[in-house]
């Protein structure tokens, strides 16, 4: 089975289930009406035993909301635990029997993992997000996301560390 994603201008290609989460018919028609500003990552995808929950920030497209990098981690942590919030209901009340399944194989994996997809444009003093310090955020992620993922990763299309989908 291939599963393809398009976020922006990067497509993700998965071998196994994935879904592109915020815009699914039960976090849209549901849980995204029970609080105001409440969010979601991009995509929920389940590999066997593992689940993962990727956020994705594309800061080579002109619309991405640029945010410091303190902002940016407390937006991730709030998505990934927003997300969590949000699968055991949609297993079980989705509608849509491909949203159910996915949330049902992720309530029985042994592991979680969380990834932050980033994508730069190149380094210029004017544009904070292209002079990130990625390894203070991923340590900072880690830190604060220690007992969800005590290991999240940081990535982008060039660097995807092992990870088990493609990116154009």
């Amino acid at each position: 089975m291939l599963v393809d994603i398009q976020e922006g201008n990067l497509s993700f290609r998965f071998e196994f289930d994935a879904i592109k989460f915020d815009d699914s018919q039960y976090y849209r028609d549901h849980f995204f009406k029970i609080q105001n500003g409440i969010r979601a990552v991009d995509i929920v995808a389940v590999n066997s035993s593992t689940a993962y929950l990727i956020e994705i920030k594309d800061y080579r497209h002109p619309e991405t909301k640029n945010l410091k990098p303190n902002k940016l981690i407390e937006v991730i942590v709030n998505k990934v635990i927003s997300t969590l919030s949000a699968i055991l209901p949609m297993k079980n009340n989705a509608n849509i029997s491909e949203e159910k399944s996915i949330a049902g194989s992720f309530s029985k994996t042994s592991q979680i993992k969380v990834v932050l997809h980033i994508e730069t444009p190149p380094p210029r003093r004017t544009l904070e997000q292209s002079c990130y310090n990625v390894q203070k955020i991923q340590a900072e992620l880690r830190r604060k996301l220690k007992p969800i993922d005590a290991h999240a990763t940081i990535v982008s299309k060039k660097n995807l560390k092992g990870l088990p989908w493609t990116v154009e």
